[in-house]
């Protein structure tokens, strides 16, 4: 920075207080509203946040959801850190440091993860087929006696293969248990430690955390469970699961859900007007590029995008149509 462009302390603060929250994972539409406001007002504040922004790209691809409790203790070390290397123009070690003890430890330790935006496919060892969704995070447990594949994050298409020492295949989630049955299926990991999963070729056995009766789960349909029961099963409209090639179809979707989908492969939130929340969608969507498919959705339904900065997009309807 240079010596004649001063940015007070007061200043900084808030501005390493507005990089925290906004890498919080945990910020409203509302308060990212407030922060381009706060930003836009003084032309010290977007400087703050432009050189914070040098230290912290690495950021900006952490896994959004980061415990607000560990923001918090980390907060003021946070600030410290930035502030000691605006002023010092230090090289940014202490500041990955920082940086570290944010992150979740499990998803560290990951053996096979994806970030925002990408899809891969893994051969494992027993010959099974593995794809990852956007943003998801696994870890590997091959035993002599199970083949277990343990879903930390996201979203993941299995397709087994026969096991010659006839182990048993799992998936564990934070909600219990699939048990493959020779198939091909789909889980997700949601939030508030529900699973959904969807079978689409031959069942699966879900077993909950703590119910002891689990469920068979056959082709063609889906179902969601957390710790103590397994929901109705509903029928699949698809043969396969679209994402795997980077497609998103849908047919008669609010726009809020089609939204929700197309925001699991980019970063940064939306903000909706709430009278096109239940607006209808049909179509065929690209999940390598939603960007694009979110301005097709604003072209085909009449839309106008309003971009604040690179974290928010406004979505109203435009009254030029």
């Amino acid at each position: 920075m240079p010596p004649s462009l001063k940015i007070s302390d007061e200043i900084l603060n808030t501005a390493a207080d507005w990089m925290v929250l906004l890498h919080s994972g945990d910020i409203s539409n509302q308060e990212l509203l407030q922060f381009e406001q706060w930003k836009a007002n003084r032309s010290e504040h977007a400087l703050a946040i432009q050189h914070l922004e040098q230290f912290t790209q690495g950021l900006t691809q952490l896994p959004t959801q980061i415990h607000p409790q560990t923001l918090v203790h980390s907060n003021q070390k946070f600030k410290t850190t930035v502030k000691r290397n605006l002023m010092l123009s230090f090289s940014g070690l202490v500041l990955l440091g920082s940086t570290l003890s944010l992150l979740p430890w499990e998803k560290w330790q990951s053996d096979l993860h994806t970030q925002v935006g990408e899809i891969k496919n893994f051969n494992l060892d027993d010959g099974s087929q593995l794809v990852l969704a956007s943003d998801s995070y696994v870890d590997i447990e091959y035993t002599a006696h199970t083949r277990r594949i343990k879903l930390i994050k996201g979203e993941i298409f299995i397709r087994t293969a026969k096991d010659v020492q006839h182990r048993p295949f799992l998936v564990k989630t934070q909600s219990g248990l699939i048990e493959a049955l020779g198939t091909e299926f789909t889980v997700q990991q949601e939030k508030h430690k529900s699973t959904r999963v969807e079978v689409y070729q031959h069942a699966v056995a879900i077993h909950p955390n703590q119910n002891a009766h689990a469920k068979i789960l056959k082709q063609g349909l889906s179902a969601s469970f957390n710790d103590h029961a397994i929901s109705s099963a509903q029928p699949l409209k698809n043969q396969q699961p679209n994402w795997t090639q980077h497609l998103l179809v849908v047919e008669n979707w609010p726009l809020d859900k089609v939204l929700n989908e197309l925001y699991r492969y980019q970063h940064g939130i939306y903000h909706l007007e709430s009278d096109l929340k239940k607006l209808p969608v049909s179509g065929v969507f690209s999940l390598k590029n939603p960007h694009n498919s979110i301005e097709t959705l604003a072209y085909t339904h009449a839309l106008e995008l309003e971009n604040y900065g690179p974290y928010l997009l406004n979505i109203k309807k435009n009254q030029k149509k």
